[in-house]
């Protein structure tokens, strides 16, 4: 399990992250809304991937297609609730938003997005269904 996901690959779970990041913060008018849903999201991945040089630009051109107005920080979480500071020093506080830059500015996850999409959607399907089946609930807006 990396990062919240069904996965021994940290790379793989970065990169599920970023999505489920931008998945999860989707508004009522996103096209991530309805029936046809995954098809579009793989399908984004795949648009966002051919646009981009690297993961920042990927992450935009994802929210671009889906209508993802900004990434809520909280989607971000992963179960160990540790932030590390750049200074090496670690956080563990539930009131620390951890914004995962890094993550952002990992560049060798854009071949994962190219290579990967379909694996990295049902790995962002399977943790969605388990936190359904946990009866995890999103909090209230920040």
């Amino acid at each position: 399990m990396q990062f919240g996901f069904a996965t021994e690959s940290a790379e793989r779970g970065k990169a599920a992250l970023i999505l489920y990041a931008c998945y999860k913060s989707r508004n009522n008018q996103s096209s991530l809304n309805g029936v046809e849903t995954w098809n579009r999201f793989t399908s984004y991945i795949r648009g966002a991937t051919l646009k981009s040089t690297n993961v920042a630009e990927f992450v935009s051109h994802f929210c671009k297609l889906g209508n993802i107005d900004s990434i809520k920080p909280k989607y971000l979480k992963d179960e160990s609730g540790m932030v590390i500071q750049s200074d090496g020093s670690v956080i563990v506080s539930a009131d620390v938003k951890d914004y995962k830059i890094s993550i952002f500015e990992d560049d060798k996850l854009l071949t994962l997005f190219e290579n990967e999409g379909t694996l990295l959607t049902m790995l962002v399907r399977e943790r969605i269904q388990r936190e359904k089946m946990e009866g995890v609930e999103d909090e209230v807006e920040d």
